[in-house]
């Protein structure tokens, strides 16, 4: 299932729904817990992609999590440095909604 999610400062927009940051982290949890999938073997992965699953009016905050391929999972960008990979490439892919410029930011990353 697709939504369009959108945040800006401390409110989150689901498909019209207005949610505060904290209220939409514990259901974006709740959310993954339901879907675990088993975790890939990365050590062979040498580079991969990362986008956050929102759009923003400006650069996430650091604790966003980022959705990356690979089986890396979800990451904030502190943990994917921690686990070394560097952030190569960062890319904005835009999108308007009701007059106000948002981004999905795209991280590409390599070891």
């Amino acid at each position: 299932m697709a939504a369009f999610v959108f945040r800006i400062g401390d409110t989150v927009y689901v498909d019209g729904q207005r949610y505060s940051w904290e209220e939409w982290k514990k259901l974006r949890e709740s959310d993954r817990r339901e879907t675990v999938v088993p975790a890939a073997d990365v050590s062979s992965v040498r580079a991969a992609s990362c986008v956050t699953p929102i759009y923003y009016a400006e650069f996430p905050s650091d604790d966003e999590r980022f959705e990356c391929s690979g089986g890396l999972g979800a990451l904030t960008r502190d943990e994917i440095v921690r686990r070394g990979w560097r952030v190569d490439y960062v890319e904005k892919l835009p999108a308007q909604a009701d007059g106000v410029q948002l981004y999905k930011y795209k991280l590409i990353i390599s070891r």
